[in-house]
């Protein structure tokens, strides 16, 4: 969803464990570990459709510098991907009545890369699926309060509302209060949710944080990997 640790550290395996074909990425360049060995990853498997928020076609340079990784010292390098099609609004067909929409994509150099972080509907059937990576809503706050109008959500509930319906919400940042706003979660209906969490202590803060926890066990069937992991896996 976006170049942070925990979201991009295990995509080389997969990548190496499946026949990728295609592969979406906002593109904007994070100088750690995991994003470096994603990208070589990705331009090193043969047949792999690269996209990103960017552009389309050509090539696109990704400038690394020198770091010790994995027990490593790497030299400073460039990754050069050439991009297949842009990401954008239109239906991504997956096969036997399954579809995929990126709902927003964002490339640019934002202070958080969480601010890139891809929103994706499955449609699976009839079951809609909103998976919202890190997006936030615009600093840590309860739910009631309303999300920026920049931020992911408050701009995902100003643009297309329709949209981000879905059945099944796996919620965004780990069930943090910088997530998850009445205003969005009235907008997708959901009546399932899933929450990724360590517990993980994320700077001074321990997710999920109890308030996301109650407004989603209010509003339906709840799921966390940190406490009923063999659950999420069935859901």
């Amino acid at each position: 969803s976006h170049p942070h640790q925990d979201h991009v550290e295990l995509l080389p395996d997969l990548l190496a464990a499946y026949e990728v074909k295609n592969v979406w990425d906002s593109g904007r360049l994070h100088d750690i570990c995991g994003y470096r060995a994603f990208l070589t990853a990705v331009r090193d498997e043969p047949g792999v459709q690269y996209h990103n928020a960017l552009q389309a076609f050509g090539t696109r340079d990704y400038a690394f510098g020198q770091k010790r990784c994995y027990g490593a010292m790497l030299p400073p390098a460039t990754i050069r991907l050439s991009p297949s099609s842009r990401i954008d609004e239109a239906t991504i067909p997956l096969g036997q009545g399954a579809s995929m929409k990126i709902l927003h994509a964002d490339g640019a150099q934002h202070p958080s890369p969480n601010e890139n972080s891809l929103v994706v509907r499955l449609d699976l059937g009839s079951t809609r699926v909103l998976l919202e990576g890190d997006a936030e809503a615009g600093g840590r706050a309860l739910p009631t309060t309303l999300p920026k109008p920049a931020s992911i959500e408050g701009s995902l509930v100003a643009c297309c509302a329709s949209e981000v319906a879905a059945d099944v919400l796996v919620a965004a940042h780990h069930g943090s209060k910088t997530s998850s706003r009445r205003a969005f979660l009235d907008a997708v209906g959901a009546s399932l949710f899933v929450v990724s969490s360590g517990p993980t202590k994320d700077q001074q803060v321990t997710l999920p944080d109890h308030e996301i926890i109650s407004e989603l066990t209010q509003r339906g069937t709840l799921f966390r990997t940190d406490v009923n992991d063999a659950g999420c896996a069935i859901a």
